[in-house]
């Protein structure tokens, strides 16, 4: 079974549910297939603009709580932005001519395309650079960097970000998270449209993996 896995990079919800993810799912008759996602700049700049919705500051405190909780409980590795930094990387993204985490995005889909088997690895090396690196993925430099870790060569990577096809890819995978109705990131789809949203979710995922007939 083939589960669709949307998720944007600098979410650090998105970052836990993937590692959690790796264990909970471990085993199972499933295959992941990352469809990483992007923020069109006529949609706003965070995850719940994304979606349609906003979010006060209250639950941004609460959430970098959580996060912190999450961590602590499941010995995942992460280091939260300091504040003021996102809103001065948002401030250089409005600058860009793509959408915040598209360029990414598009080198996730250019990795898939150039070397399928180390796209996974690019996929995991750019969500280390945001959360145990502290970097920003939207930045070219750091793309190289994960590039690298991953074994691509960076300027070829780089060159088909760039290219229509990537572009296309990634546009592709934005209107799959809306056809799916997707509520927000981390999100696994099954074939068969269920929805699992979050990462306290995988359990919910793995059992009704369990549950299909072989």
């Amino acid at each position: 079974m083939i589960v669709a896995r949307y998720t944007i990079y600098h979410s650090p919800n998105a970052y836990l549910g993937v590692v959690l993810a790796e264990r909970a799912l471990a085993g199972l008759p499933i295959t992941i297939e990352p469809r990483p996602i992007f923020v069109p700049k006529d949609r706003g700049v965070k995850i719940a603009e994304l979606v349609g919705g906003a979010e006060s500051p209250a639950k941004t405190s609460y959430h970098r709580e959580d996060v912190i909780r999450w961590a602590d409980r499941f010995s995942i590795p992460i280091k939260l932005l300091a504040p003021g930094v996102f809103e001065a990387r948002a401030a250089v993204w409005a600058r860009s001519p793509l959408g915040r985490e598209e360029l990414p995005a598009r080198a996730y889909y250019a990795a898939r395309d150039l070397d399928p088997a180390r796209a996974l690895a690019l996929d995991r090396a750019l969500f280390r650079a945001a959360w145990i690196e502290s970097q920003d993925v939207n930045d070219p430099s750091v793309i190289s960097r994960a590039a690298i870790a991953a074994g691509l060569d960076p300027s070829s990577l780089l060159a088909a970000a760039h290219a229509p096809a990537a572009g296309l890819a990634a546009a592709a995978a934005l209107a799959s998270f809306d056809d799916d109705a997707c509520p927000g990131v981390p999100c696994w789809v099954t074939p068969d449209g269920a929805r699992f949203w979050g990462k306290d979710r995988l359990d919910f995922l793995a059992d009704y993996v369990r549950s299909l007939p072989a």
